[in-house]
């Protein structure tokens, strides 16, 4: 029996194919939904930046109309096509290759004028909370967030065991007039640049201000866009970037002005923040770790196999398991003990289903030796089987930190990061790791793993790991660096 949705898809497809033809908004949807397609499909090739044009032609005719919601909801389009994750997952990120170029046709029409202002003008400073007499107190910290609480939740647990106290709004639970939707964070965008009209406040948000010492923006992307539009504003605002943020156009929208610390984990990922938002450059800024979901682990055994290399994740294109498979074809010719295990989600049952990328990784599996390659899919023991391995490898174009490669080093594997491509010119892998365990190519990874065959090399370098992962997650290292970020018992407005 057909998939209905996936009759819906095909439907949707063949119409905005014959739709983006005709004239009006009819034709703008056509092309919308068949640039989409195309990005989709190979965002290699895909000719996205013609869709993007047109719909910013259609947004620059409305707003000379004065339709002004209709010109928002057009530039919406355009940004959701530059934006789109495959475009930025494919391993050839426009954004990253050159953000001035990736921006310049949204910047240069009228919308965008509009929306992005070289100098933007000053909004309303918002009322805040007069200072408050801790005393001897505890801290304040009230978290913000919606939905994803997975990163920062075991440095919440932390902190409130060391005496913070801690509260949490997630933003889709909030009363009316409640959080903003992507429409109306434009609209208000609009409205405070042009009339200096800000958002009303929620009033759990307008109590959670009142009592809190700091707040704390988890995830630097729409939330923190919508938090920064409202017309009260708390004693401190402190905001914690991650990589997926830098890939949205969310930063572009930020009032930087209402930010008082920047809280990042990735250096090249700030480097290219501050490249797209020079604003940002202002924004006082630490770096801070996260703590590892499984903790640091025991001390490892040293029992492990030095022909055998880890992934951990490996399905989507950023992560370029491609890269890991020459490496591994190319071991295999000095020594057929090398092996690959792979950890994590693994391609679709149904190869009908498969993107070009996947169609490619697909036949390269087939290619290989059946013991070379060992795909193990989700595991909850996935320390155990690091514990087993001597490399962690990172094949990655872009990464913030893999977190993964420390999770190996924690469990004594050696590490061998392929310099990310895509962060090489903010910085790149080594401003993460340590730079001797950062290769520049296949072939430099191949002579690294090599080099680790020899018994006491592995030995040195499995130590040095554990030992570069307990000092860079230590809890209370880590825990110092948000209490520093945050100015948690440092001074307040």
């Amino acid at each position: 029996m057909p998939d209905l949705g996936d009759l819906m898809q095909r439907a949707i497809v063949a119409g905005s194919r014959a739709a983006r033809h005709l004239p009006g908004g009819v034709g703008g949807m056509g092309v919308y939904f068949w640039s989409q397609h195309l990005i989709a499909e190979d965002p290699l090739t895909a000719p996205w930046r013609e869709g993007v044009d047109v719909l910013l032609d259609r947004a620059d005719a409305a707003l000379r109309r004065g339709r002004v919601d209709a010109a928002l909801r057009w530039f919406d389009k355009a940004l959701r096509l530059s934006y789109h994750g495959s475009l930025h997952q494919a391993g050839t990120s426009p954004l990253a290759a050159d953000p001035d170029q990736f921006l310049r046709a949204v910047r240069r029409s009228a919308i965008g004028g509009v929306m992005l202002p070289e100098e933007p003008p000053a909004l309303p400073e918002p009322a805040r909370p007069a200072p408050r007499e801790r005393g001897e107190g505890p801290v304040r910290l009230l978290v913000i967030a919606q939905e994803n609480w997975t990163f920062i939740r075991p440095v919440l647990d932390a902190l409130t065991a060391r005496g913070v106290e801690v509260r949490t709004v997630d933003v889709d639970e909030l009363a009316a007039p409640g959080f903003a939707d992507r429409d109306r964070i434009l609209r208000a965008r609009h409205d405070a640049l042009r009339g200096g009209e800000l958002l009303p406040t929620p009033p759990e948000l307008v109590d959670g201000y009142e009592w809190a010492d700091v707040v704390l923006v988890e995830w630097a992307h729409h939330v923190l866009t919508w938090v920064t539009l409202l017309d009260r504003a708390p004693r401190h605002l402190a905001v914690r970037l991650h990589r997926f943020e830098a890939f949205t156009p969310f930063p572009l929208l930020t009032d930087t002005s209402r930010i008082d610390g920047l809280l990042y984990v990735s250096p090249p990922v700030r480097t290219m923040l501050c490249r797209i938002v020079p604003s940002y450059l202002q924004v006082p800024s630490q770096q801070v770790g996260n703590l590892l979901t499984r903790g640091l682990g025991p001390e490892p055994s040293g029992q492990r196999d030095a022909h055998l290399l880890v992934q951990v994740g490996w399905l989507r294109e950023i992560k370029d398991v491609l890269f890991s498979l020459d490496v591994l074809e190319r071991l295999r010719e000095h020594d057929e003990r090398y092996r690959l295990r792979l950890i994590g989600p693994a391609l679709p049952a149904a190869p009908s289903t498969d993107t070009p990328y996947q169609r490619r990784v697909r036949a390269r599996l087939a290619a290989v030796a059946p013991e070379a390659v060992e795909i193990l899919g989700r595991r909850e023991d996935v320390p155990a089987l690091l514990a087993e391995a001597g490399v962690i490898l990172s094949s990655s174009r872009h990464e913030g930190t893999h977190e993964s490669i420390m999770e190996g080093m924690a469990a004594g594997c050696a590490a061998v990061v392929r310099d990310w491509p895509e962060t090489a010119a903010y910085g790149g892998a080594a401003t993460v790791y340590d730079a001797r365990w950062v290769v520049a190519d296949r072939d430099a990874a191949v002579d690294r793993i090599l080099e680790l065959a020899d018994p006491a090399a592995l030995r040195e370098a499995s130590r040095a790991a554990r030992a570069f992962a307990v000092e860079q997650r230590d809890p209370e290292r880590v825990l110092a660096g948000y209490a520093q970020g945050l100015e948690l018992g440092g001074t307040r407005r």
